[in-house]
This record gives C-alpha cells, structure tokens and sequence, in this order.
C-alpha cells in the first residue's frame, strides 16, 4: 500500500540536520572560548620561589650566612631566587614574610637547654600589630630585635623565564643558627614563613600569592656544616579587585 504524506507532515530530517548545526556552532564557540582561556592563561606571569640548595658552615646565631656580617632586625643578606614561569613579565613586585609557627617555636625554646651565656627568647607577641621580639645571647653577643613584623620589600620586574634573589627576615637565619648550637635530632623545630608576593601583570591586573618557605626534611650535620634546601609549599593565588590592602 502507497502512503501518501499529508502537507502537515512533519520533516524529520530537516530538525535532525538543523539540531547537528546547531551542536557544531555551540562546539565551535566552545574550542573558541577554551583556546582563548589557554592563550590568556599562557600569557600570565606565574611568579613562585625555586628550590635553594645550600651547603655552608654555620656562623654565630647572629651572623648572616652570605656575608658574614652582623644580623639586623628586619632582613638578612641571604636570599632564595623567585621564578617567572609564565609567558610575560611581572611589574611591580612586592614581597612580605609572615612567621606562622611562631608561637610553636616560642614554646619550643622556653623547654630547650639553656647553657650559660648562651639563650634565646620569643617575648612581647602582640597579636593585634602582628609583633614579637626575639632577644638572644651567645658567647660574645647579647641582642635584641624589637617589634618584628612583616616588612614590605619591593623587588625589580620579572621577566619571562627570568629570576630575581629576595633577601630572607633575619631572624628566620638567627633561629635556624641557634637551633643547630645544642643539636639534638629528636628535637628540632624550625622556623616556617608565609611569604606572600604581590605583582602586576602587562594588563595592569594584580595578583597575590602565596607559598610557605621551609627547611627540607632532608639534612645533613656535621661538626657545624649544614647541608640542606628551602623548599617552598604553594598555598594559594587571586586577582586583586579593590583598593584593599594586601599586606
């Protein structure tokens, strides 16, 4: 038997081919938009510290470990080099160090042997400022760093593929040097730093992050030579979209 389809028939074919159309236009626009994100995405800078292998012998507590010169109270000359891993250059590159374990540390040293003219203190931690003092004594020296907080320090442009050295807080080297005098393998804690880095990048749009510096679980000590790394933990990284401050 012959049918024979009435005008009101509907055409089948013709939604199936417009419905593919349609699926490869939203395809399109999506390879698009993804192509254009990976581009965007491979033209920011992406600015983290690199590992910092070291291998020296350890100077008195209150003596930097590059110099040899005496410890102030806000930054050593000592340094770990921050990368730009991304496509362009970072502008406008600011730096600050928060101590996160301090009141760790503080109550590691007040149990930790204490030998004549030879101490070390955390006191005076003002939560509201973000302050503390670190006063210590060794066999010639007796100092002490008033209100250490995180200072602001501005650094040069980083451009692709590019590095920059930036200067570690003195106290971080005066806890680790002081730590090592009465080693004891089973008892070490070590001072750890949130070090936030702020920077522009070519379309002027700022981004924060952040990376937690640390000793390497790995060392060597022998005698008073120290062989070891800092390593770096990411912790987290945002555009900037106000006025607020970011330190």
């Amino acid at each position: 038997m012959i049918v024979i389809e009435g005008k009101d028939s509907f055409d089948w074919v013709a939604l199936t081919s417009a419905i593919i159309s349609l699926l490869a236009v939203v395809v399109a626009i999506v390879a698009i938009w993804m192509q254009q994100k990976q581009f965007k995405k491979q033209r920011e800078p992406v600015i983290a510290p690199a590992i910092k292998s070291f291998n020296l012998e350890l100077p008195e507590t209150h003596l930097d470990w590059d110099t040899g010169e005496e410890l102030n109270d806000k930054f050593s000359n000592t340094t770990i080099p921050i990368y730009n891993y991304g496509g362009t250059t970072a502008f406008n590159i600011g730096y600050s160090y928060k101590f996160v374990n301090l009141n760790k540390i503080k109550t590691h040293l007040e149990h930790k042997l204490i030998r004549d003219n030879f101490n070390i203190k955390i006191e005076a931690i003002d939560e509201k400022e973000k302050s503390f003092d670190l006063v210590f004594t060794n066999e010639t020296k007796r100092k002490r760093f008033h209100k250490i907080r995180p200072y602001l320090k501005r650094t040069d442009l980083i451009q692709s593929g590019d590095k920059v050295n930036i200067v570690l807080p003195s106290y971080f080297l005066v806890l680790i040097n002081w730590e090592f005098q009465l080693v004891d393998f089973d008892d070490i804690q070590l001072p750890e730093l949130e070090l936030t880095l702020v920077y522009n990048d070519i379309n002027n749009q700022k981004w924060v992050v952040k990376h937690l510096i640390k000793m390497d679980t790995y060392r060597e000590y022998d005698g008073n030579e120290l062989k070891s790394n800092f390593v770096s933990e990411f912790i987290s990284k945002h555009k900037v979209t106000s006025n607020k401050r970011t330190f």
